[in-house]
């Protein structure tokens, strides 16, 4: 699918904020990784330890590919990949 900026509700593939949240459950840390070549992006998983989400965004990010990393307020504390 081509880039589309727009939410999925209005025809486009992003669904962050619409099909999943940025905010973690409470304590934990949020990796959500997005296709920067079709935009499309996922809720990648929930961890304990602002450490473990950090390798894991690590291992999984790469050119086209950035996993950001969010608290349970939504705040977004880093990212790892290639635009």
């Amino acid at each position: 699918m081509p880039y589309d900026p727009r939410p999925t509700s209005q025809g486009g593939n992003r669904g962050i904020d619409e099909q999943f949240s940025r905010k973690a459950p409470r304590g934990m840390y949020r990796v959500i990784g997005v296709d920067t070549f079709d935009g499309g992006d996922w809720l990648d998983g929930d961890h304990d330890t602002l450490d473990a989400a950090i390798k894991v965004a690590q291992v999984k990010s790469g050119t086209m590919t950035v996993m950001y990393i969010y608290d349970d307020k939504g705040k977004n504390l880093d990212s790892k990949g290639i635009f």
